[in-house]
């Protein structure tokens, strides 16, 4: 009875070729050669190369599945009409809580797993440069080893339900303008010290099956055909066997990304035929351009990604997606999140007892944002805003009142109408490609306002004022002012980057005007990067700061503002005074932007080198308005006891104790920082090395330890091409911030690495 044996049944066969173990063995490497092996060129060639947008073809001759992929920094975008909106990935840094992004990571997945979904395109991992790119929200932090650290968290939390999690963008992708072109310059020590810790990280302690490798330009040569990134340092350098797959459009070349080891081209276009890896790449293989060994290694690459997911095992993980276990998660994750910046006189938390009647005032305290933004967009069930939040929160308690407070003159921009995508995609000089009002526009900016419009200018001056008279009327006639502002989704958005460090709209002209007839004004800002808060900073009794918090985001915020959560979040950035203080802008290495030099040439010369946030803030005495690592708490902690015990090979526990001497329970970052004192080469002032975060009852004292070895003590030598651990003085500090280090002590290390 010769029948054609149906997909699950063939495809049971033949994967249990790969099923008979659960870790990648040298068995189940030479098992997936097998199968390669049966392959035809074709059907290799096919399966390295997008099939749809986000799938891989299945060979059911051979009983290979599909393969679904979909963009998920916040949630599943493709592949699902509904989904669960997760924080955004500086939000989730600014937790400093490791264990519970581990629980976030497995919501994602299990979310991802329900869909259908085998390769998660997250987490973004590139190091925040500079305030002003658009994408920094997707992004985790300024520092290499907390954006590992959160990463790797998240990483193991996504893959422990049989999923694959893509780190993205490799490397130094740290700007969207010109972001398809731009030919980053960097030296090697800036490059080993800051931008590729964290993707080492996520590699090999994370074990992320998968890489993303993006657009630019590395010293010369396209990331995707960057034979040292992919293969020297990548392959090589850090053992890695995961899946290299390509950012949707990023392949130039076949032969030379085909050499240089990026195993999977994917776009945007349908022309799946006339990839860079597909009839072209076939013809290199026949005439002996790339030897079909090449092609073997790739396919079996993505073989053995199969395998480590369980594809079609019957032990995989089961999908769910926004359970009530998934919302208690988000909640507590967007509660920790929020940075407390400033409470004078302690505004917060507010007394609903003590306030009838309560003006929320912000066009960001009603909107939504999981619309926008590009790969990150989601379509979740809900989403509370802060001003549903606060309404939740209050109850009966208090009359809640709203006004917009200022007008959003970009409105198809903040709701996602721009093809983010295909826009970003192109190329664009002209200043005058924008609409009438602030715009994104296709090199990679958002320009505001637009020339010639006077009609345009006069109405959106009458709304400005109509609503600030609005605003600041409601202001008079209640008893406290909650201000929700900051940025949206036409700015916290990928492909394009901002082109001022302000306020969007008339937002200063507002605060302003509500604090002189409010002065205890709670004011929240919400920005995907530090955003300039020094016209008001001064003048302000109390700040928050967050970002996309998800869809329990409005929740968390009220909850906090009222003081049924303590504020727990640290700053993963530092927020300059002015953007001349950011080292990128003060050395003129961003945005690069020559008008005599065509789009496909500019460079971005990383001339800052390994001083990037607040690595250059405290080693040249320049003062941000807030420090990395910053944040308030409603109670206060005391550190003390500082113990440093070495145990072997320059490893050493460090121990010390906090006490919480407030009223309230709260949690403490506290955050461990390792000073060279006898270096031979110049170096940071200090260096991020270790964190915890502790919960403490009112009068409760814990010991905290975190452990150190000689990577806290070493930096990367050029000449030597390695990582060196000099023998000399160390200081060991320990604080809440990173201007604020309270305990210190010196080692010294005397073995030379």
């Amino acid at each position: 009875m010769k029948k054609k044996i149906g997909g699950i049944g063939l495809c049971m066969l033949a994967w249990s070729i790969l099923t008979c173990a659960q870790t990648i063995t040298p068995q189940a490497e030479q098992r997936a050669r097998e199968i390669v092996s049966k392959m035809t060129l074709q059907e290799k060639i096919e399966y390295i190369s997008g099939y749809t947008s986000f799938s891989l073809r299945a060979i059911p001759r051979l009983g290979i599945p599909e393969i679904k992929l979909a963009d998920g920094p916040q949630g599943i975008r493709n592949h699902a009409p509904k989904s669960t909106l997760y924080p955004s990935g500086i939000l989730s840094a600014s937790t400093w809580n490791r264990s519970l992004l581990y629980q976030l990571g497995q919501g994602l997945g299990q979310d991802a797993k329900a869909r259908g979904v085998n390769i998660l395109l997250g987490p973004g991992v590139n190091i925040y440069r500079a305030p002003m790119c658009g994408r920094n929200f997707e992004y985790m932090s300024e520092d290499p080893y907390l954006t590992g650290k959160i990463a790797t968290s998240v990483i193991k939390g996504v893959q422990s339900n049989d999923v694959a999690v893509c780190v993205k963008h490799f490397a130094l992708n740290n700007q969207e303008k010109y972001r398809m072109t731009i030919d980053a310059k960097i030296e090697d020590r800036a490059l080993y010290e800051i931008y590729l810790p964290a993707f080492k990280e996520a590699l090999t302690e994370g074990n992320a099956y998968s890489l993303m490798c993006s657009y630019n330009k590395i010293n010369g040569t396209y990331a995707s055909e960057n034979h040292r990134l992919l293969t020297e340092i990548l392959r090589d350098e850090w053992n890695y066997d995961g899946v290299v797959i390509s950012d949707w459009g990023a392949v130039h070349s076949t032969v030379p990304s085909a050499l240089a080891g990026c195993d999977l081209e994917m776009s945007v276009t349908y022309n799946f035929d006339d990839y860079f890896f597909a009839k072209s790449l076939k013809e290199a293989v026949l005439n002996g351009e790339v030897p079909e060994s090449v092609i073997d290694e790739k396919v079996a690459r993505i073989l053995l990604l199969q395998k480590r997911i369980k594809l079609y095992e019957g032990t995989r993980k089961r999908g769910e997606y926004s359970t009530t276990k998934h919302h208690r998660i988000l909640l507590e994750a967007a509660g920790e999140s929020i940075v407390l910046l400033k409470n004078d006189r302690n505004i917060l938390p507010l007394d609903t007892k003590k306030c009838p009647k309560i003006a929320v005032i912000g066009d960001a305290a009603k909107r939504p944002l999981a619309c926008g933004g590009g790969s990150s967009e989601a379509t979740p069930l809900f989403e509370i805003t802060p001003l549903m939040g606060i309404n939740m929160v209050t109850g009966s308690h208090c009359i809640v009142k709203y006004a917009p407070g200022y007008y959003v003159d970009n409105e198809e921009h903040v709701t996602g109408d721009v093809d983010w995508q295909a826009t970003s995609l192109d190329a664009c000089d002209d200043e005058d490609c924008v609409t009438d009002t602030d715009a994104a526009t296709a090199d990679g900016t958002l320009n505001s306002p637009a020339k010639g419009n006077s009609k345009g200018i006069i109405n959106s001056k009458a709304k400005k004022e109509a609503l600030l008279n609005e605003a600041i009327n409601l202001a008079k006639e209640c008893d406290v002012v909650i201000y929700v502002g900051g940025l949206n989704r036409a700015y916290d958005t990928e492909g394009f980057d901002r082109t001022s460090y302000d306020l969007p709209y008339n937002q200063y002209e507002v605060i302003d005007a509500l604090l002189k007839v409010k002065p205890d004004m709670v004011i929240s800002i919400l920005s995907g990067s530090a955003i300039n808060l020094s016209p008001f900073n001064d003048k302000a009794s109390a700040i928050l700061w967050n970002s996309m918090a998800g869809m329990q985001g409005g929740l968390a915020l009220a909850q906090t503002i009222f003081g049924d959560v303590n504020p727990s979040g640290k700053l993963p950035v530092s927020f300059p005074v002015q953007l001349s203080d950011c080292s990128a802008h003060s050395t003129g290495s961003y945005p690069c932007d020559d008008p005599n030099v065509a789009d496909d040439q500019k460079t971005c010369t990383y001339s800052e080198g390994i001083y990037v946030g607040y690595r250059h803030y405290i080693t040249n005495n320049v003062k941000p308005l807030y420090s990395f690592g910053y944040g308030l708490s409603y109670t206060s902690f005391e550190y003390s006891g500082l113990n440093i015990n070495e145990l072997n090979n320059n490893e050493y526990e460090v121990s010390f104790k906090v006490k919480n001497t407030g009223d309230v329970s709260g949690k403490e970052v506290c955050q461990l920082y390792v000073t060279a004192n006898e270096r031979t080469v110049d170096s940071p002032a200090i260096e991020l090395k270790g964190f915890t975060k502790v919960n403490l009852n009112p009068g409760e004292q814990k010991e905290c330890i975190i452990t150190v070895n000689k990577d806290a003590f070493s930096y990367y030598s050029e000449s030597s091409h390695g990582f060196i651990c000099e023998p000399g003085s160390y200081t060991i500090s320990i604080g809440s911030s990173s201007d604020k280090l309270i305990l210190r002590k010196d080692i010294n290390i005397s073995v030379n690495d």
